[in-house]
């Protein structure tokens, strides 16, 4: 596994994904109809796999409700949030979301390991923004994310809202670890 590398300031500094993003774009004309297939389908996941995720991650977000609405924004590579950004620490990974507002900004931190779905009990990666080491605030904590690779570098998952004991889907994301990152955001 190679270490993450940090700004001088002992941040990782925030740049921008190409805009060439053909394999989300082609999930983005597939519709999120296909997703829990492509899920359900894709192999468990390995603490090796999950080790591959490492730096920062171009996304896209494909939203449950309100599709109408928002997911034609999602849809464009400009749109404002355009990664994950994943720091492995042992079995672990601490990271956040990285936004392209204000110049370029981290938040939504979360811990990331591997573990059982809860869409079907089967390995995948589990994003926990409730973990009190990463010092996420409400309602950011009650973000509960599940991650599984439908192809090479390619990885999909879902994206719930933790309410009363329920997890209530707010739609899915995706991952494209073979989309460069260029320079500033």
């Amino acid at each position: 596994m190679k270490p993450t590398p940090l700004s001088a300031h002992g941040l990782m500094p925030v740049r921008r994904p190409s805009d060439h993003r053909p394999r989300l774009d082609a999930l983005s004309a597939a519709g999120t109809a296909e997703f829990r297939g492509l899920f359900a389908g894709a192999p468990d996941v390995t603490a090796a796999d999950f080790a591959r995720l490492d730096g920062d991650v171009t996304m896209r977000s494909f939203p449950g409700s309100g599709e109408r609405l928002l997911g034609t924004a999602m849809a464009r590579p400009s749109y404002f949030w355009v990664a994950k950004s994943f720091r492995h620490v042992d079995d672990v990974a601490v990271g956040h979301n990285v936004f392209r507002l204000l110049g370029g900004m981290r938040a939504l931190n979360f811990l990331a390991t591997v573990g059982d779905s809860v869409l079907d009990g089967r390995a995948a990666v589990l994003f926990d923004y409730d973990d009190t080491r990463v010092g996420s605030r409400r309602p950011a904590r009650r973000i509960y994310d599940e991650l599984r690779e439908i192809e090479p570098d390619l990885w999909l998952g879902p994206s719930y809202f933790s309410t009363r004991g329920k997890r209530i889907l707010m739609g899915w994301f995706a991952l494209d670890a073979s989309v460069p990152f260029e320079g500033p955001a």
